[in-house]
This record gives C-alpha cells, structure tokens and sequence, in this order.
C-alpha cells in the first residue's frame, strides 16, 4: 500500500460525501491508484457505514456554518432559494478553507456569478464589499483639495454597486423579513469606502461616474470633464477614500 494513494482515496471520499456529489467517480478511480485488492474493497465498502456518513456530515456541517454566518444578507435576499443555493454551491465549488471570511467570499462570489432573483445579485455585491473592506489595512487620507493635474486611483478595497431599488428600503426589507421592493428603472448607486462612517452611503450619479471612470492613473481634470463631475464631487470620494491621490508633502 501506498500512504500517499490511501490517503488521498480516503480523502476524496469524505470530501465527495460532504459536498453531497457522487462517489462513483471516486471509487471508479481507485482501480489507478497503489492498494492492494483488499484496500479497494475496503474503500468500496466504507461509505456505506454509519462512521463513514458521521465523518462527512462533520465538515459539511461546518463548511454550511461558515457559509451561514458570512453571507446573512444574501442568505435573507434568497429567501426560500437559500438552502438550495448553499446545497449547489457546496457540489460546484471544492472545499478549500477553514476560514469564515474566506468562505464567505467564496459564496458571495459564486452567488454572483448565477442567475439569481432581483436584489440578490446586488446585496451579495455589497457583502462581499464590506468583508474585503475589512481584510485591507487602513490607509492614511488623501490631502484634502483636488490638484487637476494629480493623478487619481480608486482605492483597492472601494466599491460601487448599483442597486435596482433604495438601499435602505433593501436593507429594511431584509432585516423586517418583509418583501423586498420592487425594481425601478433607474440604478441607485452605492459606495463602500474606508473612509465613510458606515463604511457605505449612498452616491450620487455624479460620484457613481467619476469613480467608475477613474483608473489606475487618471487624471483629475480628466475626471472633471465628464458630465456633471465637479471637483468638490472628487473632494468627496477622496474623503470617502474611494479615490486616493498621491501623497502630497507637508
């Protein structure tokens, strides 16, 4: 017997029960690996024992508590959808962490790459923003007063949504357990930045545009020639360090 093959054989089966996909592709694969006929038998035989479910149920249950308490936003906007969507995520996507936030982020980020019911998209947008928010160290703020020929970056843990109803009504839906609101034609564009008091508000179309346009090095006269962007509407998202500039000296 191979260590190495046991335990990978071993491994993978506990890991295919837990995400809930089919054994049979792993058991399939036993017949390439270094064990002798009895450890085959063995590892055919396990997963239909009581020990074996207890050891698979173990980290998905674990693996759904991480999911659970890093996503609630999400997980509330999906409503029903919720245990189905945490049961689809778990098959598509390999276990790879112990770590709440990583987990999480995870998720989130698979939540938006499917098709999913008005708000959700948004709302898993916006918690994925705030828990990247947290994982960047804090940065001084940019000088306050725009230079036109400076250069401007938005800042790496920033983010603008968009949301297809006010953020608040969302939010208050979610937390009320009330129904969510309904979608109006317009976007209402929400800002995530270290420098805000919540560390999120509202922005204005002005701010939306300046921000997305904004670049690695754009310049700030740039900036202020699009529709409506002003300097005082750059001073704001540079407060809101979701734009950084250059440091300047005393």
């Amino acid at each position: 017997m191979a260590l190495r093959d046991w335990q990978r054989a071993l491994g993978q089966l506990v890991e295919a029960r837990a995400s809930g996909r089919d054994l049979q592709p792993v058991k399939d694969s036993l017949a390439g690996l270094e064990l002798r006929d009895a450890e085959r038998a063995w590892l055919q035989e396990v997963t239909e024992t009581r020990g074996f479910a207890l050891t698979g149920r173990v980290p998905r249950w674990w693996r759904e508590t991480r999911v659970r308490r890093s996503a609630r936003l999400t997980l509330l906007a999906l409503g029903r959808e919720a245990e189905a969507r945490i049961e689809a995520y778990m098959r598509a996507v390999p276990n790879f962490t112990l770590f709440f936030v990583a987990e999480g982020l995870s998720f989130l980020d698979w939540v938006g790459s499917t098709p999913v019911p008005p708000h959700v998209g948004a709302v898993a947008q916006f918690e994925s923003a705030m828990w990247r928010l947290q994982q960047v160290p804090p940065t001084p703020p940019s000088a306050v007063g725009v230079a036109l020929e400076e250069p401007l970056a938005r800042h790496p843990a920033a983010a603008l949504i968009a949301f297809d109803a006010e953020p608040e009504a969302v939010f208050g839906a979610l937390l009320m357990g009330a129904a969510l609101p309904e979608p109006t034609p317009q976007a209402h564009p929400v800002l995530v930045a270290p420098g805000l008091p919540r560390a999120w508000r509202p922005a204005t179309s002005e701010e939306a545009r300046a921000f997305l346009a904004c670049e690695s090095a754009t310049m700030a006269r740039a900036l202020c020639a699009l529709p409506g962007v002003r300097p005082d509407t750059l001073e704001g998202l540079l407060a809101a360090q979701a734009l950084v500039g250059p440091p300047r000296s005393a």
